[in-house]
């Protein structure tokens, strides 16, 4: 599965590495240890053996927009070692109402019996009402209307990382939408703070072909941050509306029945799985400040793995959040 790949590209990357440091503590480092200038050059020499294209370590490329350059790693549904038909079925029949139109027309049949029913016979009583929590559990939530509207093939899914909160910029922004019988998974990458305009550009232009937005905790978080960092570079910037919060959506649905709506417990809690290997969000603005200034992109490969299930996450939840059938494990 997924996170065992990257854990195991993760590991040889580290490996790779280990050699290339190693070879600094021969004879020629205790040469350059004598003379404080030849320890610096050593330094440069060995920062500048190590700082790789990020490229070379992930397969994508360089887009360039009128604000700049940016890097671009993109991956399919299939290539996670999923299948993506079973969800794109259930994924699509949200765009439906609650029933299909030969049922919808079987109900109003039955609708218009009683109605006439109650004319001639006049009121009597109804066995076994249903309280109002029941009927209320068996209507649809008003963002169902939401796919009906515009169909999940016009929905972006978004998840960001940042170097921080408010005032920090954004250097990672994973996309998600429907493509023909797959999934794509496209990750907007800043190599360095200068790129965050360009990123910011990317994520505009990509937003415009899209009619509507899905994020977890979005509305809160990465809609507002993206907004201001826009208005930081001066970019003009603008999201799909209407925006679908999913985390709105599991505290109105699983309140009371999890320990929480994080993400990483409706996974474990909804999804049945675990994430392995995965990096502490508190270190993410770290790896980040690091790779700026050492040109490390490998250290690197677990933020992008971070990002990459959240957004996973999100579009693997759209079908059960709106199931009533789906149970809490």
């Amino acid at each position: 599965m997924l996170s065992k790949a990257l854990r195991a590209k993760i590991g040889d990357l580290f490996r790779e590495e280990a050699p290339a440091r190693r070879a600094g503590n021969g004879p020629a480092c205790e040469k350059a240890a004598k003379s404080p200038s030849s320890a610096r050059q050593a330094v440069v020499r060995e920062r500048t053996v190590l700082a790789v294209p990020i490229e070379e370590v992930l397969s994508g490329g360089i887009v360039t927009n009128d604000e700049g350059s940016l890097f671009v790693h993109e991956r399919l549904y299939t290539d996670l070692g999923e299948r993506p038909l079973p969800l794109l079925r259930k994924i699509a029949a949200l765009d439906r109402g609650s029933y299909d139109d030969d049922e919808r027309a079987d109900e109003a049949n039955r609708a218009r019996r009683r109605r006439n029913r109650s004319r001639t016979e006049g009121p009597r009583l109804v066995p076994n009402l249903r309280s109002l929590p029941d009927l209320a559990a068996g209507v649809d939530p008003p963002e169902r209307g939401l796919f009906r509207r515009f169909g999940h093939r016009r929905l972006l899914y978004l998840d960001i990382e940042t170097c921080g909160l408010s005032g920090a910029p954004v250097f990672l922004v994973g996309l998600g939408f429907v493509v023909d019988r797959n999934i794509v998974f496209r990750q907007l990458f800043a190599r360095n703070y200068a790129e965050e305009k360009a990123l910011l550009a990317e994520v505009a232009r990509t937003a415009r072909e899209f009619d509507a937005l899905v994020t977890f905790n979005g509305k809160t978080f990465d809609a507002p941050f993206l907004r201001d960092r826009a208005v930081h570079h001066r970019v003009p910037f603008a999201l799909p509306h209407p925006h679908l919060d999913l985390l709105w959506l599991a505290r109105r649905r699983w309140r009371g029945h999890l320990p929480n709506c994080k993400l990483q417990t409706l996974e474990w809690r909804i999804l049945r799985r675990r994430r392995g290997g995965d990096v502490d969000g508190s270190e993410i603005p770290r790896l980040y400040h690091d790779y700026v200034k050492r040109g490390e992109p490998h250290r690197l490969v677990p933020v992008f793995h971070h990002n990459l299930l959240d957004v996973v996450a999100m579009v693997e939840l759209t079908p059960p959040i709106f199931d009533p059938e789906v149970g809490v494990y």
